[in-house]
């Protein structure tokens, strides 16, 4: 099968981007606009929800922890269903998931039945967007490929900052209801679309019994003219048969895999530190509600930038991990500088948008990364494993928030402190090297 994989690879490397390509490309950047909404979408609706329900805001605490759990699991356990099932059928199935029980929200009527669907609902999304990411690196060609799936990533950003407006056009006129409908109805209309173009991933179409009938339509799209090569009578049987969890630390994986794992914990944590926190942060520096959501905004939308402008040059280095180290020694130093310049607007407006271009850009670019360094028969698995493990960082970085709040540290030294964390993602992701070369 490596063989076979490699000779697809080389072939898609030689030769222009197809339409098909390009179409897939668009197919999942709108897939995960849904799952990027989706995931978001509570935030928008709670003031609305708190008032229609008569509770307090921190009473629906546990319907957010619920929705992590959610996301963490499906991250952890739906992606090695991905590789050994198919990435399409599970990624679907992730779709549908999201889809229906976003829909049924409309008709919760207790905090405990949206707890529950959010629970089942973050399964699901956390399982779509690593599979999403695998299906891309799979027929991306490999000088374009950390490009084309960051791209894919960024419409996980772009759709949760689409709710926000989704949220403001809507709460007003149809209620807090509309804006689960949405989120709900928009993949649902997507899964067909879905259903008839996305291709099986690459290792899956290789275990069909020759003559490959599924891969050879899918090749004559996208490489007209290209014939699979004969496996080799050894093949690679083991493959299927093993859970694929254990193969991140297997052949020279094991240390890399750790790292990787590292880098995402202690990321995330800065991340969702700085998305949660940094309107209120900017608020006690004296900045209106009104300039803060802005200064924040742009912080997401440098992020975005970030994204695809390092990705382009991932693509155009050999070492990779190094160039994701410089970027978040970068983050370090303009999150000092945010810290250092927060009364002042003059200097806190650009050294937010290069905090927001290296901290944002570097983390999808990372999950971009670390899409690409596995072999293709475990990628899904080892994507949805890092973003899993870094699920709790993310869990953990807004209660780091409350708890310095609470203590009432100075916002110049809590935004200085965030350095920590990036400088500790910058060391460890330096240290990664594959046992072989990217695949």
């Amino acid at each position: 099968m490596h063989e076979q994989i490699a000779s697809f690879r080389a072939a898609l490397d030689a030769r222009p981007v197809s339409s098909y390509q390009w179409h897939l490309l668009v197919l999942l950047i709108l897939l995960l606009v849904t799952d990027g909404y989706d995931a978001q979408v509570l935030g928008y609706v709670i003031p609305a929800l708190a008032q229609d329900w008569s509770l307090e805001k921190a009473a629906f605490g546990p319907v957010f922890s619920a929705n992590l759990l959610g996301l963490t699991l499906g991250s952890l356990l739906v992606t090695p269903l991905a590789d050994r099932l198919g990435v399409r059928r599970v990624l679907l199935g992730c779709v549908l998931l999201y889809a229906g029980l976003t829909v049924l929200m409309v008709f919760a009527t207790t905090l405990d039945s949206l707890m529950l669907a959010r629970f089942l609902c973050g399964i699901g999304m956390g399982g779509a967007m690593p599979s999403a990411m695998a299906l891309m690196a799979d027929y991306a060609p490999p000088r374009l490929r950390t490009l084309m799936v960051t791209l894919a990533a960024c419409g996980f950003s772009l759709g949760g900052a689409a709710g926000g407006f989704v949220a403001a056009g809507f709460i007003d006129r149809f209620g807090w209801q509309a804006v689960f409908l949405t989120g709900g109805v928009a993949p649902l209309l997507l899964l067909p679309f879905l259903a008839l173009f996305l291709p099986e991933s690459l290792p899956r179409l290789l275990r069909d019994a020759p003559p490959h009938a599924r891969l050879q339509r899918l090749a004559a799209r996208m490489l007209p003219g290209w014939r699979l090569p004969v496996a080799e009578p050894a093949g690679d049987t083991q493959v299927v048969s093993r859970f694929t969890v254990p193969d991140l630390f297997r052949d020279g994986f094991a240390r890399p895999t750790l790292l990787i794992w590292g880098t995402f914990f202690v990321s995330l944590i800065l991340l969702y530190f700085m998305i949660s926190w940094l309107p209120s942060l900017l608020q006690e520096s004296g900045l209106a509600l009104r300039q803060a959501n802005l200064v924040t905004s742009l912080f997401l939308f440098a992020g975005t930038l970030g994204a695809v402008c390092l990705a382009w040059c991932a693509d155009r280095v050999v070492h990779k991990a190094r160039l994701l180290a410089v970027v978040l020694l970068g983050a370090a130093l303009f999150s000092v500088l945010v810290g250092l310049n927060h009364a002042d607007p003059r200097w806190l407006v650009p050294s937010v948008f290069a905090a927001g271009f290296c901290i944002i850009g570097g983390q999808l670019t990372l999950n971009a990364f670390v899409s690409n360094f596995y072999p293709a028969p475990v990628r899904a698995t080892g994507t949805g494993w890092a973003l899993g493990v870094g699920r709790f960082g993310s869990i953990l970085g807004p209660l780091f928030g409350s708890l310095l709040l609470a203590n009432q540290v100075p916002v110049q030294w809590i935004l200085m402190l965030c350095a920590i964390p990036a400088l500790v993602a910058a060391v460890l992701i330096s240290q990664v090297r594959g046992p072989a070369p990217l695949r």
